[in-house]
């Protein structure tokens, strides 16, 4: 979405995606970005941004997608672009278990450079065999207390839709109207924080576990 279509009037939160290179960060970037896949995309040398529009519970919502660059010889350029993240969404890949055991360090960064954002995992290339077993994702997401795990396919779009309606259904019961705009990059938008739940609601079932 152009820079010109945007309200900035309404909810801007700044989202990344984050993980080892391999992974399919920067198809799934693609596909929100333009709903094209191109094989062999080569990977993300620095960074590339996008806005996705969507609705939650009537409200439009804006998400300021960040594609990072996964090589490990460009991680601590891409530090700097923790700031402001309002949810990082951890990708691997669900054929590679390793690529799961590598977000550990992934998740480091975040608590240390955004320590306030929402984490999600999500596992791309759903499409094809999984090798990752549930009960891996799910230790992995408790013991880095993420909000939860989304199966999504770069390749054929399955579950994108949905991991960003998650995503952005998540940011708005957790924060509300914005503060102030922030003049660096795209105007990031400063959130806070809602107050805590009422005890005894029960919290609202989004996600879907892979």
């Amino acid at each position: 979405m152009p820079a010109d279509d945007i309200d900035w009037r309404r909810p801007l939160f700044k989202v990344i995606l984050i993980g080892e290179a391999g992974v399919g960060k920067s198809s799934l970037f693609l596909r929100i970005k333009d709903n094209v896949f191109i094989r062999g995309l080569q990977p993300t040398v620095g960074i590339e941004s996008c806005v996705k529009a969507l609705y939650v519970e009537d409200e439009r919502v804006s998400l300021a997608i960040w594609d990072t660059a996964g090589v490990e010889k460009f991680k601590t350029m891409t530090r700097n672009y923790y700031r402001n993240t309002h949810a990082a969404l951890l990708v691997y890949d669900v054929n590679n278990p390793a690529s799961l055991q590598y977000l550990t360090k992934w998740v480091s960064d975040v608590m240390d450079f955004a320590p306030n954002a929402l984490r999600f995992v999500l596992g791309n290339k759903c499409d094809l065999e999984r090798n990752v077993i549930t009960d891996s994702t799910e230790n992995f997401r408790y013991a880095h207390n993420c909000e939860c795990v989304l199966p999504v396919s770069a390749k054929t779009g399955e579950g994108i839709d949905n991991a960003l309606n998650v995503v952005a259904t998540k940011l708005m019961d957790t924060y509300k109207t914005p503060l102030f705009y922030e003049s660096l990059y795209n105007s990031t938008v400063e959130i806070t924080k809602h107050q805590p739940r009422q005890r005894g609601r029960p919290p609202r079932e989004c996600c879907q576990t892979i």
